[in-house]
């Protein structure tokens, strides 16, 4: 009844003229000017191509009705930075729990879905240091055999990490001597590739 009665209350002001204008006046100033940084935002935390429209028009409609949240003593790009990526995240686990209750008893197709298997953490949950608790032995005993900088950057990706995030991280570490993203691509590509040579579709480990 509570969620009702605050349901009701957001649909009366959001028909407010007064707020309107002021969300209106807001999103000028503040998102408007950033669109080309909030679709690329967009593009890089969605897990596939054909989301991004759907979710950039998700974030946007997600700033328009926040907009009077944002602390004009807080750095914009930060703010609009943390507020895409969060949204489009949780667009996506949504995306995929939805998936997963409807084809519960789909074969799976590839390799990169036994990835997201549903015992796969949130994207903040998992990392390179227990990555272990999630996976069954024959992916792991792939895992295993990968290269350490490979897999640690398949790793980060599968947590929900941007590239440039896994760049800085792998920096931090040593294991890259600059913020390179094209590096990571590299390294992602090569561990893929070592997956499906190990794997079957189904995520069972290919018999020598």
């Amino acid at each position: 009844m509570e969620n009702k009665i605050h349901s009701a209350e957001r649909s009366e002001r959001d028909l407010d003229p007064a707020v309107i204008k002021k969300r209106n006046e807001l999103f000028q100033q503040y998102v408007v000017p950033y669109f080309n940084m909030v679709y690329k935002l967009t593009m890089e935390y969605s897990w596939d191509l054909s989301h991004v429209e759907e979710n950039y028009n998700e974030v946007l409609i997600n700033f328009y009705r926040g907009i009077e949240t944002y602390d004009p003593n807080r750095p914009i790009r930060t703010w609009l930075h943390i507020v895409t990526k969060r949204c489009v995240l949780e667009l996506e686990r949504k995306r995929y729990r939805d998936k997963e209750s409807k084809n519960c008893d789909r074969d799976i197709e590839s390799y990169e879905e036994v990835l997201s298997a549903p015992d796969k953490p949130s994207a903040n949950l998992m990392d390179v240091t227990n990555y272990r608790d999630f996976y069954n032995d024959d992916i792991l005993w792939v895992l295993d055999k990968m290269k350490p900088i490979h897999r640690d950057a398949l790793m980060l990706q599968e947590a929900g990490y941007s590239l440039k995030e896994i760049a800085d991280i792998e920096y931090e570490r040593g294991t890259l001597k600059s913020h390179n993203v094209e590096t990571v691509k590299s390294r992602l590509y090569l561990a893929r590739q070592f997956m499906k040579k190990y794997l079957t579709r189904d995520g069972k480990r290919k018999m020598d």
